[in-house]
């Protein structure tokens, strides 16, 4: 009797310390996040160490870039692709802030500081440079940072991972 204690205390004490581990495994798969730069630092690191840009093209008010960033931009197998292949780059496509691409300076001289977050704003000139129609807009530049491909509305992981693969 003493040794079937024995080893009921074993098999407990060793499901615990295999759930345990498989939570906090599952919590660092969670807590994994993508990497989002600048334009300017994509740009920087990609002098150094040469990889595709891809650009998250979003707004304030655009309710499929808030369900990309909830949904798509949390998985994890998609947050690893992109970490390792990709400089990430989460542009707000009517951002008043001016930004540096390729030697020149954008901005966006007809934002209006009196709107909302929600209503729709100036569109920035670097915005304009990438040929969107519609938010969100993925922008993916090769490592020579010209233009290769458009990913255009809302999408969900495979998608993206599907096209993000296909540009190797």
């Amino acid at each position: 009797m003493k040794h079937f204690f024995i080893l009921i205390i074993f098999l407990f004490t060793g499901l615990s310390l295999s759930a345990q581990t498989a939570i906090k495994s599952v919590k660092a798969e969670k807590a994994a996040k993508i990497n989002w730069l600048t334009l300017e630092e994509a740009q920087e690191l990609n002098k150094t160490n040469p990889k595709k840009i891809m650009v998250d093209l979003y707004t304030e008010w655009c309710g499929p870039c808030k369900m990309m960033m909830r949904e798509t931009f949390t998985d994890p197998g998609l947050i690893k692709y992109i970490n390792e292949n990709y400089y990430a780059v989460k542009f707000n496509a009517e951002s008043q802030a001016p930004v540096n691409f390729k030697g020149k300076t954008y901005s966006n001289p007809e934002f209006n500081p009196a709107k909302s977050p929600r209503q729709r704003n100036a569109v920035h000139q670097y915005t304009r440079t990438t040929g969107i129609r519609g938010y969100p807009t993925l922008i993916i530049y090769n490592s020579e940072v010209e233009i290769v491909s458009r990913i255009v509305g809302f999408q969900r992981a495979p998608q993206v991972m599907r096209q993000l693969k296909k540009l190797k």
